[in-house]
């Protein structure tokens, strides 16, 4: 009776070991769903991608002039991909402005 209850226990810790859970953790109000995009497709991948990479250049200096900073903000959107004149081109067009202004 032992024996038989050591090989269930066995068979049943390796089946549980071969099982595999995927998630996927999306935030519901992030940048790129709040632009079009849809979680977990190629065009949602490659916006996160520039994002961040945008992101990393960090926010310019005082003597940067406003009209580079709108002019590089609206370059930000486009390289999403986001489609200009759209709703969420000017969410995010004013997104970018605040995350490049000095503080």
């Amino acid at each position: 009776m032992f024996i038989r209850i050591l090989v269930l226990g066995a068979i049943a810790l390796t089946a549980s070991a071969c099982a595999v859970e995927h998630r996927a953790v999306v935030v519901a109000e992030d940048a790129c769903t709040r632009y079009g995009f849809t979680a977990s497709t190629r065009d949602y991948q490659r916006c996160q991608a520039e994002l961040a990479r945008q992101r990393q250049a960090g926010r310019v200096s005082r003597e940067y002039g406003e009209a580079r900073v709108t002019a590089d903000a609206q370059m930000a959107c486009d390289s999403y991909g986001v489609p200009r004149g759209s709703a969420q081109f000017d969410r995010c067009v004013q997104d970018e402005l605040v995350a490049r202004r000095p503080t």
